[in-house]
């Protein structure tokens, strides 16, 4: 499989997102590139660095997705060892931060995520919760993005967020903690979800 480096649309350069770069690029060598055993954990205290900059954790994600070929998973569980698995043989990522951010905060369990694969400006990213008739669904506080390296994903469908690797697991190297102020899109919720 080709080696694929995740394609986001790169900012104007000015002076201020030169240096909003270099406060992200030092950022990412402080904690990607010191040598630790095992997992590397991004707490939510730690990213306050980036955050008392005016650096969104969403932008750093992204940061991290177009320089260093990285995708992103987000899930509401801490995972205690360092592989994502699935019963499926499909591990799911994304090249947008905004999803794994999502994902990382809102479960699909017992109800149905509905957000577009194509993010742009006539399709803008807005979640909607169908649920039962009872409404409810599950959120959390605090997520987990996990991050993984892009070799091996298959970008699916062709020219969305979403990359798929047909296995059972994937080592990841770092999680990033999420909180629920991350997510900055519209989220509508509709009783509406029946199962079959």
């Amino acid at each position: 499989m080709e080696n694929i480096k995740p394609k986001i649309e790169q900012p104007t350069q000015t002076p201020e997102n030169i240096e909003v770069q270099k406060l992200m690029e030092g950022f990412y060598k402080k904690y990607f590139e010191t040598q630790t055993e095992g997992v590397r954990k991004i707490s939510l205290d730690n990213l306050k660095e980036l955050k008392e900059e005016g650096i969104t954790t969403e932008h750093f994600l992204d940061y991290l997705c177009q320089n260093h070929g990285f995708l992103l998973h987000g899930s509401i569980h801490e995972i205690q060892d360092d592989k994502l698995k699935s019963h499926h043989k499909k591990i799911f990522a994304a090249n947008k931060s905004a999803i794994a951010i999502m994902r990382s905060i809102y479960s699909n369990i017992n109800v149905n995520l509905g957000y577009p694969y194509f993010i742009r400006e006539d399709s803008p990213l807005e979640l909607e919760i169908h649920t039962l008739p009872d409404g409810k669904f599950v959120s959390v506080e605090k997520g987990f993005i996990y991050i993984v390296d892009a070799a091996g994903f298959k970008n699916d469908p062709e020219g969305s967020w979403q990359f798929v690797k047909e296995d059972g697991e994937v080592g990841f190297h770092t999680v990033i903690e999420t909180e629920k102020d991350d997510f900055k899109y519209p989220v509508k919720v509709s009783s509406d979800f029946e199962r079959d």
